[in-house]
């Protein structure tokens, strides 16, 4: 109320803003409802003379909002090669000790666990990572500076890696494989690694099969969907 009656004064005082109203119109639809803490004006102050008042449409104020942010992925890399070319028969979770540069490297995004395998101790107590790359990393000395390809040790319990050696001991053809590195919710890198039996020539050509079924499948579906 006080800024409307400022208003009316203003628009009694100023012989001028009868000129510029027109222009200045639009100005005080848009202000004035913030202020008073409505989301639309109707009228105009009855204090200008009604041959020189336009006709406005109510003006409907735009109010903001929040952008949909997209849900981060915790995933660091996926060994889409050991899908390829082994058959997951069980998967498992695992941390790994790693040093401070490392994890560095890690966040910059220089792993690769392409050409990774793990190997059993004979004692069956923990269990190794090996030839998976981490790149140095770029603001560290050359002391601190860790091997690329070293062997880097699991950290599992030992009922866990105890069952992993017995049964790759006892069954030929498998092998454990890393098959996704990814970050934890407490901020720690863990790795997803499965039991695996290989794949021969007959199995990768059904598995190609089956996959360009199902695309083929989803397409038609959808051309029809569409239609």
């Amino acid at each position: 109320k006080t800024l409307a009656g400022s208003f009316s004064a203003l628009c009694l005082t100023s012989p001028l803003f009868y000129q510029r109203f027109s222009f200045a119109e639009a100005n005080f639809a848009a202000f004035l409802p913030s202020r008073l803490g409505v989301s639309r004006i109707n009228s105009i102050p009855s204090c200008l003379p009604q041959t020189d008042r336009l006709p406005v449409s109510p003006l409907y104020l735009k109010r903001g909002g929040t952008k949909k942010k997209k849900a981060k992925s915790n995933t660091i890399t996926v060994n889409k090669l050991a899908y390829r070319n082994y058959e997951v028969l069980e998967t498992l979770e695992a941390g790994i000790a790693l040093l401070g540069t490392e994890v560095k490297s890690i966040r910059d995004g220089k792993m690769n666990i392409r050409d990774g395998f793990i190997k059993t101790n004979k004692n069956g107590r923990s269990c190794t990572l090996m030839n998976i790359h981490i790149g140095k990393h770029a603001s560290a000395g050359e002391f601190f500076q860790h091997e690329e390809r070293r062997p880097r040790d699991l950290l599992l319990h030992k009922q866990e890696a105890r069952r992993l050696l017995q049964k790759t001991d006892r069954q030929p053809g498998m092998t454990i494989v890393p098959l996704k590195a990814y970050w934890s919710d407490q901020n720690k890198v863990k790795f997803e690694i499965g039991l695996c039996r290989g794949k021969n020539v007959r199995d990768k050509r059904q598995d190609i099969m089956e996959r360009e079924g199902k695309r083929e499948a989803n397409r038609m579906i959808k051309n029809f969907n569409y239609r």
